[in-house]
């Protein structure tokens, strides 16, 4: 984590570009999530709260990951009969 850490401060630092995986990083959101253990009913039912939150961005990037590949296809195609 450490060593993760430090190269994505070298490469902001020397403004190299950092290419972020938006569902991975929910998917690693939602995994420290399901990690967590609380003892209490109200942090349960936040924890629960922001699951469902990160399930519903989840499906949002989802649809647009589609919306964006369905649209390359149809520049390509406008491309190709120019």
């Amino acid at each position: 984590m450490k060593n993760l850490l430090n190269k994505i401060t070298k490469q902001f630092i020397i403004q190299e570009k950092i290419k972020v995986d938006a569902l991975a990083s929910v998917q690693a959101l939602f995994d420290i999530f399901e990690n967590i253990r609380v003892t209490n009913k109200r942090d349960t039912s936040r924890i629960s709260l922001a699951k469902e939150h990160l399930r519903g961005i989840k499906r949002q990037l989802r649809s647009l990951n589609e919306r964006i590949e369905s649209l390359e296809s149809e520049l390509n195609l406008l491309k190709e009969e120019k």
